[in-house]
């Protein structure tokens, strides 16, 4: 039987090499990475390999997005960290998105440290794109995928984290009820940081179908 592929899609403030603690650790499945473009141009090509199955995996706002392809072209979604709804007051999005017109990386090492990611981690910022992290921005004060949920009669497995500041226990239970798998830790980075247990979570998963 052939191995489904894997369909990353990384968070705000983050790239495709986001993926690489977690997609070495599940070397027999084939992957393929998108890219949000926020340090380089970007690859949004959702279109899945009709030769197999596809399993969607995304991080924060990537898995929101991966969500939005509505009527869904994967066969399972597994969220890290994401939402329907970007649960949290709008004020510091607001001001963030402020702070990229002045000093964008200062703004990304502000997120980076409030993700609980280690600083030898941080991307590197000097090819940021004010522009497109902007539009990240908007996009997690505009969007409600809570209706996508509801048509997505798929597979699908949700992963948070208890110390996760930014994307709260309560918020990941408000978009994906009670079935919500909580880490004890990793922060909001968790897929990098706790890459180990990521990849087991995803494993049994894919198992599980």
């Amino acid at each position: 039987m052939k191995r489904p592929r894997l369909l990353f899609l990384h968070g705000w403030a983050f790239g495709p090499s986001f993926w690489d603690p977690l997609a070495a650790l599940l070397p027999e499945y084939p992957a393929r990475r998108l890219d949000l473009g926020f340090f380089g141009p970007e690859d949004l090509d959702f279109s899945p390999d009709p030769s197999t199955a596809t399993l969607a995996v995304g991080h924060s706002l990537g898995a929101m997005l991966l969500l939005a392809q509505s009527p869904s072209p994967f066969d399972a979604l597994i969220s890290l960290g994401g939402f329907t709804r970007f649960g949290v007051a709008p004020g510091p999005v607001r001001a963030m998105r402020r702070g990229l017109g002045r000093d964008p990386g200062a703004v990304l090492r502000g997120f980076y440290s409030s993700c609980a990611l280690p600083e030898a981690n941080f991307p590197d910022t000097a090819t940021a794109r004010a522009d497109r992290l902007a539009w990240g921005l908007d996009q997690l004060l505009e969007r409600d995928e809570a209706a996508a949920l509801a048509r997505l009669a798929k597979p699908l497995l949700a992963v948070g984290a208890r110390d996760d500041a930014v994307v709260s226990p309560e918020n990941a239970r408000a978009s994906f009820g009670e079935g919500v798998t909580l880490l004890p830790s990793g922060g909001h980075a968790f897929p990098l940081t706790r890459a180990r247990e990521c990849a087991g979570l995803v494993r049994a998963f894919l198992e599980s179908l």
